[in-house]
């Protein structure tokens, strides 16, 4: 950082330990050197998620915004994969609909406490795009900057296999194995 910004390391030490602030200049310097790498981190895992042939997605919880699909989703939902920049959160039913619905399922999410959620469904959206077959999701958490962000993965299951939340992972939980 302090090659980044033309200062000493010393200078960067002093910041470190609250011993001095970076002047307004240097700070808006910090700013976009943090934003830029934030936003090349995004486009790399966008464009990793694109390249899959398994059924993935990239979601902004902020309005269940799509950022990225997976060629695998492209082929199970051609129209759905098309929606990406769209807020659909409008638009959502079923599982997803209750798990962002839930207060305090969307707190732990937006607090870093919750970290994964799996469900089996056969649709997320009301519309005809999401084409209905059942199928179990399992949703990653994750921040990227300000922004919270999942990455769904899906898979077929049985028919047999009931509609619903089937589990609810907590960062404590997660970390503990």
């Amino acid at each position: 950082m302090a090659g980044a910004l033309g200062v000493s390391q010393a200078t960067v030490s002093r910041w470190e330990c609250g011993l001095d602030i970076p002047s307004i200049e240097i700070s808006h310097r910090i700013t976009d050197l943090i934003a830029t790498q934030i936003r090349d981190e995004l486009a790399i895992k966008s464009r990793f998620i694109e390249r899959l042939s398994s059924v993935q997605a990239i979601f902004d919880l902020d309005g269940i915004c799509l950022e990225a699909t997976s060629q695998g989703c492209a082929q199970a939902w051609p129209l759905f994969s098309r929606l990406a920049g769209r807020f659909l959160e409008p638009r959502m039913i079923g599982e997803t609909r209750i798990a962002i619905d839930d207060a305090d399922t969307r707190k732990g999410i937006i607090k870093g406490d919750i970290a994964m959620i799996v469900g089996v469904s056969t649709r997320h959206l009301d519309s005809e795009i999401d084409s209905a077959f059942k199928h179990r999701w399992i949703s990653r958490f994750w921040f990227h900057g300000y922004r919270v962000l999942a990455t769904l993965a899906y898979e077929p299951c049985d028919e047999a296999t009931p509609v619903g939340i089937e589990e609810i992972f907590r960062l404590d939980d997660v970390c503990k194995r």
